[in-house]
């Protein structure tokens, strides 16, 4: 065989040679693309699954809360079905349930209760202010109480069944005030604002705000108000319950108007309620709605001392607390005037340099507020 023939011969193999090796990587290319599919179709089908498993696991557990919510509400139990609707109307999200299944008759009805007399004031000859001489100097105080530093501010945990709480014992009542915003009916200041902006020792929150549009701005107090004598809506009043202090540090409780104030030299004012205590006497339960939630409160005993009280809720370590319960542990302490403070997400305590309590906003940050009780 010649030369040129033999090289004709190898020249068709390796051609012939290329020829298969480009028809297999085409199938080779083929069979990749292939299996990437069924792998994408098998992911897909895996997060199918997953999602489907998620979103029945909600249906189920949404209706079985939505069962056992109208147990709740339809059941045996009246008192249950109380409280548990309050605490729901009480928190501003989850107002819409009891909706779900009452009539807003059915719902107002529920949530009524009787009418305290209005014209109920603060009788000032039940505190006695005890005088430097009047002190007892061994630390501790007729409710069992240690003023261990000497500082004049006792504070101490308060635990009962399902709730938590910290609570504030200010000795000398006219070390207590009344902080706001920079600008009043603008933006509001949160706790740790407001004593940084008044070099206070610590405080709580205070009256409610007006929060139409559902920013939660906190600037724009709800009743009356007055601060550092100086009163920002004399209008309103009788609306509200307020929590006053005069200028020798007797706070009054009650249904006061803007005259009334000025007749009894109350010049730090801020509206919220329910009245817990009135002259010693407590609160009659059926003024009281029933319902679990974060609170605060404050008070004072006969001595004068101011007590500023917060409780924990919606949260693990501590469901809340009814306003019944406030009432007990506020008299355990010698309240003899004390009324109930804005709660909910609102409820702080802010005392040596941190926040004390757990704040049971949706995002754990503390609200701007209107106003605030602090003491110096």
């Amino acid at each position: 065989m010649s030369i040129l023939k033999k090289r004709k011969i190898a020249e068709d193999s390796a051609e012939y040679e290329e020829n298969s090796a480009l028809e297999l990587s085409a199938e080779e290319e083929a069979r990749l693309k292939h299996a990437k599919k069924l792998k994408r179709r098998r992911t897909m089908r895996f997060w199918d699954r997953v999602a489907g498993f998620i979103i029945v696991t909600v249906l189920v557990v949404g209706c079985s809360c939505l069962g056992l919510e109208y147990v709740i509400v339809k059941g045996p139990s009246p008192a249950l079905g109380e409280l548990f609707i309050n605490t729901m109307y009480e928190t501003r999200r989850f107002r819409f349930i009891p909706q779900l299944f009452l009539t807003a008759d059915e719902v107002a009805e529920i949530r009524s209760t009787e009418e305290i007399d209005k014209s109920t004031q603060s009788d000032t000859s039940l505190i006695h202010i005890p005088t430097e001489e009047e002190v007892t100097e061994d630390g501790v105080d007729a409710y069992g109480l240690a003023d261990e530093d000497g500082d004049g501010i006792i504070f101490k945990e308060v635990k009962g069944n399902g709730y938590m709480g910290y609570m504030t014992v200010i000795l000398d009542p006219t070390r207590v005030f009344v902080g706001m915003p920079d600008n009043y009916g603008g933006v509001g200041l949160t706790l740790e604002q407001m004593v940084q902006k008044y070099e206070a020792l610590g405080g709580i929150n205070a009256g409610g705000f007006k929060d139409d549009g559902g920013g939660g701005f906190g600037g724009l107090p709800e009743g009356l108000t007055i601060i550092d004598g100086t009163c920002y809506n004399p209008d309103m009043g009788m609306g509200h319950p307020i929590a006053g202090l005069d200028k020798d540090g007797v706070l009054h409780v009650g249904y006061y108007t803007y005259d009334d104030c000025i007749a009894t030299n109350i010049v730090n004012a801020v509206s919220f309620g329910p009245i817990l205590i009135s002259n010693g006497e407590p609160a009659p339960p059926e003024t009281l709605a029933s319902s679990v939630n974060p609170r605060t409160a404050i008070g004072q005993r006969g001595d004068g001392a101011i007590i500023m009280l917060v409780i924990d809720g919606r949260q693990v370590h501590s469901i809340g607390a009814t306003y019944q319960d406030m009432v007990d542990i506020l008299l355990d302490h010698g309240a003899v005037n004390a009324i109930n403070m804005d709660g909910g997400s609102s409820t702080v305590m802010h005392y040596g340099g941190v926040y004390v309590n757990s704040c049971s906003a949706d995002n754990g940050q503390p609200r701007p507020l209107p106003n605030a009780f602090l003491f110096k």
